[in-house]
């Protein structure tokens, strides 16, 4: 019969001897090789691997364990399944050989780390503990030691402060205590309890910052606040501190994702001052009056706010709108129809006309555009079969030479002269 002192000892002369993947002999060794050579080396032989090695023997819980006695932990949460072994030395200490670049040492069963992986301990057939320790049957029986409530608090990496904010887990907590629940345990009592299942993992996770480390917390929250004012002047958004407040928290404590984020910014676009917008509105709103006017489509402020809400909140797209806009100049321009499906602008179309009454009236061309009642309604005139039928350049500019307005420009005055001259030159009266 081996003794479970005798098998700590053995693996104590070998503490910080560098970690070997793979390795079993004193010139380095991985977990489980330092688990088989340390038992070996006392005549237990066990098998190579972990996933081998916690199949020996019977299952010990936590406050039952013995010198000697293997615990075993689930470290890469990629695997399912046991992929760490340590040797329990007493008084809640094991050794083992932990990760490459680490030499073997001793650890606590009560870091938080490894109460979170633990999987479960087991007693080697033919091992036993000194009888001194206490047991009353010839084999130890050593309990690990009692945490208090602000212990067990931080190894289950919160904090007492935390649990004493959330009166359901305090309870639970105070219950963990009393039994010493594994860790196990203790997260599936979490895990079904009601903060745990109204609350998304983001919130949660905010929710214990701010109670165990609430510097970091209130640094995260100042950070974010700065981000949402950065992002609403981008937008063109105007926030009360409140709402800036309300955005930093729900990115902090909901994750929010830039759609989101445009969501709640496009409610709070706004005119400024002579009906401006800044940022992403300001930018689309210019773009919505060039659009229209192009199109010989009027727009009202109402509607360009609108728009530009939409479009910083993700509920359309500048080529929506203008699609939008492309049909409401189809329809009310649907001679041109198929040149503005094309591509084509009224403002295009109606530049020669523009250029007629600008010379006719001796008015600047900068004056008169497609919104100009007579180049509108020469566009939109309509055929004697009620069909759309525009006036030709030729017919646009009689139309506006009838006009009393044509009459009282120099260019009239001129005519009339040369009309004048002509007539007497072919009376023979001037030559």
């Amino acid at each position: 019969m081996a003794k479970g002192e005798s098998i700590v000892e053995l693996a104590r002369q070998y503490l910080g001897l560098q970690y070997v993947w793979g390795g079993n002999t004193p010139s380095g060794f991985d977990c489980s090789g330092l688990v088989q050579y340390a038992f070996g080396k006392n005549g237990i032989t066990l098998p190579r691997v972990t996933y081998d090695q916690i199949n020996v023997g019977q299952s010990v819980q936590p406050n039952k364990l013995r010198p000697g006695d293997l615990v075993f932990f689930d470290t890469d949460r990629k695997r399912s399944g046991p992929d760490h072994v340590g040797i329990y030395m007493g008084g809640g200490k094991f050794i083992h050989a932990p990760a490459p670049g680490k030499g073997v040492k001793i650890s606590s069963l009560s870091e938080g780390y490894y109460m979170d992986r633990w999987m479960g301990g087991r007693r080697v057939p033919g091992v036993s503990a000194d009888a001194a320790a206490g047991g009353g049957d010839g084999e130890a029986l050593e309990v690990a030691p009692v945490l208090d409530a602000h212990e067990l608090a931080e190894t289950y990496g919160m904090s007492y402060s935390f649990f004493k904010s959330q009166p359901e887990l305090f309870k639970m907590l105070n219950g963990a205590v009393e039994g010493q629940w594994t860790p196990q345990k203790f997260q599936a009592e979490v895990k079904n309890s009601n903060w745990w299942k109204k609350n998304s993992s983001s919130v949660r996770k905010a929710q214990v910052l701010a109670k165990t480390d609430p510097a970091t917390y209130k640094a995260s929250m100042e950070a974010a606040r700065e981000a949402a004012r950065q992002m609403a002047v981008k937008a063109g958004a105007v926030l009360s501190q409140k709402n800036v407040d309300t955005l930093a928290r729900n990115m902090i404590h909901l994750e929010w994702n830039d759609a989101q984020v445009g969501n709640f910014l496009g409610q709070y676009i706004k005119f400024g001052a002579e009906k401006t917008m800044g940022g992403m509105a300001g930018a689309a709103a210019k773009e919505i009056k060039r659009t229209a006017y192009d199109l010989g489509v009027a727009v009202t402020d109402q509607s360009i706010l609108n728009n530009a809400q939409y479009l910083v909140r993700g509920l359309t797209t500048m080529e929506q709108i203008q699609g939008s806009m492309r049909e409401q100049a189809a329809g009310l321009y649907p001679a041109f129809a198929e040149q503005i499906a094309a591509g084509a602008s009224m403002r295009e179309v109606a530049s020669p006309y523009v250029q007629v009454l600008a010379q006719e009236l001796g008015l600047p061309d900068t004056d008169i555009d497609v919104f100009s009642p007579k180049i509108k309604a020469a566009l939109n005139r309509m055929g004697p079969d009620g069909k759309p039928a525009p006036l030709s350049l030729t017919d646009f500019t009689q139309v506006v030479r009838d006009d009393p307005a044509w009459r009282k420009t120099p260019q009239a005055a001129d005519r009339a002269i040369g009309i004048g001259r002509q007539v007497l030159a072919d009376m023979g009266l001037v030559s």
